[in-house]
């Protein structure tokens, strides 16, 4: 037992889950203190069970933290016969240390005097980057991310559409128990937490992949190996009006490197037809490498 406990510790897995687990702890840090600076001063609600857990606070005054902790318990019960061990523990850190650092916060805070606008995209943005740090991490606050993988695997439910349910239960309490004006600035929190989180797991630096048609590929595509030392790959095509076998060019490049891509080819081939779009997640030499 000592020999795998000293070789774990060596190994780069060991490693790797250190990260992991400083990006959780990191993540619901954040997400607290957007919970004692900008939406509990505010009023605000927010998605899942943490909304769920504020409306309880503002109406019956139970703390936060408490039926975070309540809520999350059937929640858990349910999904440790139904999802990856990996996931559920990391799921559970966060959960904890979520309810740890909200009531251990709250002494600290001192809430801005800002305008509400900016409280609800303040307060979006700093718990989106609180959850996307988490997801990084490869775990969750527990709630409605359990619930998802759960629902993913019996129903064929996307992770989105729980969320956006989940989203949309707690608004409906909104507009139930609490002015107007509070159910619309969590909307516009809830919006900007979504984008920002997007943004921190893809990375702010969005590659791009690029599709070009031309009769001089080969060209366009040493021309990328070697001043660009981006990878090519060749499709052989046909077009449909003229006929034409011709090689199609795909390469991912970052978006700093696309003018310099639409360089080259221009350079190589100013009748090229190239198709440029968004690259979300790359993985691979010279990009993201998997774990």
């Amino acid at each position: 037992m000592r020999r795998k406990l000293k070789a774990y510790f060596q190994s780069r897995k060991a490693r790797e889950d250190l990260l992991d687990l400083l990006l959780i702890i990191t993540g619901t840090l954040l997400t607290a203190l957007s919970l004692n600076f900008f939406l509990i001063p505010n009023n605000f609600l927010a998605g899942g069970v943490t909304g769920l857990a504020l409306v309880f606070f503002y109406l019956l005054k139970i703390p936060v933290y408490l039926t975070i902790i309540i809520l999350n318990i059937p929640i858990f019960w349910w999904g440790f016969k139904e999802i990856n061990r990996h996931f559920l523990l990391y799921s559970l850190t966060g959960t904890l240390a979520l309810a740890f650092f909200q009531p251990a916060t709250q002494a600290l805070a001192r809430p801005p005097q800002i305008d509400l606008i900016l409280a609800a995209v303040f307060g979006g943005s700093l718990s989106g980057a609180g959850l996307g740090l988490v997801l990084r991490g490869h775990g969750s606050t527990g709630g409605t991310d359990i619930i998802a993988v759960i629902l993913r695997k019996r129903k064929n439910m996307g992770i989105g559409e729980v969320g956006f349910l989940a989203n949309l239960l707690v608004i409906a309490v909104s507009l139930v128990f609490f002015p107007l004006n509070i159910g619309l600035y969590t909307i516009i929190s809830m919006f900007v937490a979504s984008k920002v989180t997007d943004a921190v797991i893809s990375g702010l630096n969005t590659s791009k992949s690029a599709i070009i048609v031309s009769n001089h590929s080969m060209q366009i595509g040493s021309r990328i190996i070697n001043e660009m030392h981006r990878g090519v790959t060749y499709f052989s095509g046909k077009g449909a009006f003229t006929q034409e076998e011709k090689t199609i060019v795909n390469c991912v490049v970052n978006r700093f490197e696309l003018a310099k891509l639409k360089k080259i080819v221009a350079e190589s081939d100013p009748n090229a037809f190239v198709y440029i779009s968004d690259a979300s997640e790359v993985m691979g030499r010279g990009f993201t490498i998997k774990k």
